[in-house]
């Protein structure tokens, strides 16, 4: 499945907004040292320093307010955020802009990671991580054809492969539908999938509950199902019980290093 591309969009605009607000203070600082050598060697005099200054505190702090506008869509509080940095360099020695830049690239740093989880989870487009090629498998309506209403045993991998259709087009209720059907089979890999999917879908929905009792059956039937304990840990962090998804992420370290540590910076 493709990334949410709104959730993309605005992830790409609040971390451009935060690489600029931290490059021009960076210049800031460095032209802040920097002239002392420019003064002592009377490179520039103190109105060019003055006028540097000026220009640079004016930029560094259009590029915090446009970071603030990312984070909080309102135009009106960015600006005065703008206007806040320049009167706190010129009254409070530069203190306070130094303060409100940090408060305002930690904040943009959780926003970040917040945009990053909704990347990478089931509701948030995890499906991506734990799909093997038979979920990508083009599927239409068409696949499903006219049932018999005499029929009584269902076809369990005609069941799962309803339900991925219906996954793919985020109608996780409907899926779960056909997945509770599925779990039915005999067939072991087949009730470890269509557990991992249940999961996902609770997930999904935000049941994390149901997620994390799905992945376990998963998990029972499969001990070593990598996607199994990522999406497992991962639900368990949703509810807050981080010390479930640590154990999670260390069984997974055993089995996929790459996923495992996914997982944990998901988690931190």
């Amino acid at each position: 499945m493709e990334i949410n591309k709104s959730l993309k969009s605005e992830h790409s605009i609040l971390l451009n907004a935060r690489k600029g607000a931290i490059v021009t203070f960076i210049i800031f600082v460095i032209y802040i040292f920097g002239s002392m050598y420019l003064l002592g060697y009377k490179i520039i005099n103190y109105a060019n320093y003055n006028t540097i200054y000026t220009l640079l505190l004016i930029t560094h702090a259009i590029f915090c307010g446009r970071l603030y506008n990312a984070m909080s869509k309102n135009i009106i509080l960015s600006l005065i955020i703008g206007i806040l940095m320049i009167v706190l360099s010129w009254f409070a020695l530069g203190v306070g802009m130094l303060l409100l830049t940090i408060y305002l690239l930690v904040k943009s740093s959780t926003a970040l990671k917040k945009l990053d989880l909704n990347f990478a989870i089931p509701s948030e487009k995890i499906t991506s991580l734990v799909s093997t090629e038979e979920n990508k498998m083009p599927i239409t309506e068409e696949v499903f054809g006219q049932e018999s209403k005499a029929k009584k045993d269902l076809d369990y991998d005609e069941a799962y492969k309803k339900a991925v259709y219906y996954i793919d087009k985020e109608e996780y209720d409907k899926a779960l539908l056909h997945l509770e059907t599925a779990i039915k089979t005999d067939k072991i890999s087949l009730k470890g999938k269509a557990y991992v999917n249940i999961g996902l879908c609770y997930g999904s929905l935000g049941n994390h509950a149901k997620a994390i009792d799905a992945f376990k059956q998963a998990i029972r039937i499969d001990p070593d199902h990598n996607s199994a304990h990522f999406s497992l840990g991962f639900s368990y962090f949703k509810t807050g019980d981080k010390s479930s998804a640590l154990d999670e992420y260390k069984i997974l370290k055993e089995l996929d290093i790459d996923l495992a540590n996914k997982l944990f910076d998901l988690i931190y």
